[in-house]
């Protein structure tokens, strides 16, 4: 996936889970050269509402993909939001 493309998937399906009400996510990035994971590092710090969401005190990391904690009202809230 180029960069652009992968750039607008990110931004759909974090918005997305976020209306879904979910708190957590784990983006796929690969390892490669790092470009990707470097793209959901920066996304993540741009957005407020995000936050890496950091499980080495309890699990091996995976290389490949990044854990992020969506910052945002609850479930509740946002199915009233979405009526």
């Amino acid at each position: 996936m180029r960069f652009e493309e992968a750039r607008y998937k990110l931004d759909r399906e974090i918005n997305e889970a976020f209306m879904n009400g979910e708190t957590y996510v784990e983006i796929v990035h690969g390892i490669g050269e790092g470009v990707l994971k470097k793209l959901v590092e920066d996304y993540v710090k741009e957005n407020d509402f995000l936050k890496i969401y950091n499980t080495e005190n309890y699990i091996i990391p995976n290389p490949g993909s990044t854990k992020v904690e969506i910052l945002g009202i609850d479930k509740q809230k946002i199915g009233k939001l979405k009526r």
